[in-house]
């Protein structure tokens, strides 16, 4: 006799399905507003491109969370942004936009796979990674052709094995250090780049935005990434390598708001989810003390300023819920019963 098997979602499956949803449902207006406004011919294939791979996963999600009776995300929609809107960036910003986002995407879709169980689930990552993976290399060649692409520094490589045999290989945080390993440059050049795309969306919301309250959070915000690339370009300086640009120049002078603030808002407290997740990876990767003491600041400053925006995006009704464990004593409701 043949039973059907429906098998559940679990919490981590449903929780990573819930944020891609939410990601590229905001994406896909950013996107939008984006092609309204390139003229370049070779960044707008990348940014079609990105785009029908996030109005894709919104599709199979929403398919998912359909056939499982869960309610769909409201995420973003034609409200969140105006397309006619004159141009926030200039096209060269798309380009550093789209490569970052692949990058975080290629995190975020090998997490979800990884602790995916149900069989449905784990081929929306494995096409996501997929996808992923097509936009990234498409990306990187056109910034390669334009040189617009943001190497990390030349190193001489090993010659011959070295053991390590003092405890002057781990530093002290006052004095001179050793040179930097080639795994510390490596996060090091990568967070510069993701604080520096911070920093430039900060830049044009501050202008765009029509929340006092808001714009003093983005200028907050901007300030605060300054700081914290000038600390990361004093480790790299330090080991005589040459710090990459910066995108603050890829900002227009627009003032006219592109994207609704709620959408802007919960924008930026994504990427510093994502800087905040990247430093403490590059923690783990790093043997000098010094370096490790400026992460654990860096990430205890970007906590504070996390928790400060999902409280203004909580004051004003922005935040939809996550998905959460039941609450067993609201259930219980003891108040309420009698001895």
């Amino acid at each position: 006799m043949e039973t059907d098997h429906h098998i559940n979602l679990t919490s981590a499956e449903i929780a990573h399905l819930y944020t891609t949803f939410s990601s590229d449902s905001m994406a896909i207006r950013v996107l939008s507003y984006f092609l309204e406004n390139t003229q370049d011919t070779e960044i707008k294939p990348i940014l079609e491109q990105s785009l029908s791979i996030s109005l894709k996963h919104l599709e199979q999600i929403s398919k998912i969370f359909t056939d499982e009776n869960y309610v769909i995300p409201i995420g973003f929609g034609e409200e969140d942004v105006n397309v006619q809107a004159p141009a926030l960036f200039y096209d060269t910003f798309y380009i550093h936009y789209v490569k970052q986002m692949s990058r975080v995407g290629l995190n975020a879709y090998s997490l979800g796979l990884s602790i995916a169980a149900r069989s449905d689930v784990r081929m929306f990552y494995h096409e996501a990674l997929k996808d992923a993976t097509e936009l990234d290399e498409n990306v990187t060649n056109v910034a390669l052709q334009k040189g617009l692409y943001i190497r990390a520094p030349y190193i001489i490589g090993p010659k011959e094995t070295e053991f390590v045999h003092t405890y002057d290989f781990l530093g002290e945080l006052i004095g001179k250090p050793r040179p930097l390993l080639g795994m510390e440059i490596a996060h090091l050049y990568g967070n510069l780049q993701t604080i520096s795309l911070g920093k430039a969306l900060c830049i044009g919301f501050s202008q765009a935005a029509r929340s006092k309250e808001v714009t003093k959070f983005f200028i907050k915000l901007r300030e605060s990434a300054g700081k914290h690339m000038d600390m990361i370009t004093d480790k790299i300086n330090g080991s005589h390598l040459k710090p990459p640009l910066t995108w603050n120049d890829t900002v227009t002078e627009s003032i006219f708001p592109p994207f609704s603030d709620k959408l802007m808002m919960f924008h930026i407290n994504a990427v510093m989810a994502t800087v905040v997740g990247d430093f403490g990876v590059s923690l783990g990767a790093s043997l000098r003390k010094d370096i490790n003491s400026m992460y654990g600041i860096l990430i205890t400053e970007l906590e504070l300023h996390l928790y400060e925006g999902a409280k203004l995006m909580i004051k004003n009704g922005w935040m939809e819920k996550p998905p959460q464990a039941m609450n067993r004593d609201e259930l219980a409701n003891l108040s309420d019963k009698t001895d």
